[in-house]
């Protein structure tokens, strides 16, 4: 059996090739993740700013009953798997009905509810502010204000637009 040589090392520097490319494509690959990750808190924040200019609406009580639920949810409970698994889908429940009760457009469920996911955060960004004791409602304000935004953006006679990017 004759071995060729030049066969051998053809097949020897492709194996190099395929090692090198894939090493030098790795750290390519996490700074690219890392980006991802940059670009959405970069857009949360964003959106977070642009919360603050949303309008009120009349829902503005029953969206505050709903806010409240939530907090006192997360209050009872300490385990945050716990709190995704019942709080949050309570929450997100308590929202979808409202907003079915009292909009009759037609709305783009998926990003509404995808959009909503993230207003608890606003509440967070806003807790993270220096606040007096009097302003701690204000957050709550903030997290009905996203959920308007989201109601904006998704339900109210614009249900298939793209107005929250």
């Amino acid at each position: 059996m004759k071995i060729d040589k030049q066969k051998s090392f053809r097949y020897v520097l492709a194996i190099l090739t395929f090692i090198i490319i894939v090493f030098w494509a790795q750290p390519m690959g996490q700074n690219s993740r890392s980006n991802l990750l940059n670009a959405q808190y970069d857009q949360i924040i964003q959106n977070y700013e642009l919360t603050k200019e949303t309008e009120q609406s009349d829902l503005k009580p029953i969206l505050l009953k709903i806010v409240n639920n939530r907090l006192k949810c997360y209050s009872d409970t300490s385990e945050y798997s716990l709190r995704l698994s019942n709080c949050r889908k309570k929450y997100q429940y308590e929202l979808l009905r409202a907003a079915r009760e009292n909009l009759k457009s037609s709305p783009s469920l998926g990003e509404f509810m995808l959009c909503t996911q993230n207003c608890p955060l606003a509440y967070s960004f806003c807790n993270g502010e220096e606040l007096t004791e009097n302003e701690s409602q204000n957050c709550q304000e903030i997290e009905v204000l996203c959920v308007e935004r989201c109601l904006d953006a998704f339900w109210r006679g614009n249900g298939f637009s793209n107005t929250y990017d």
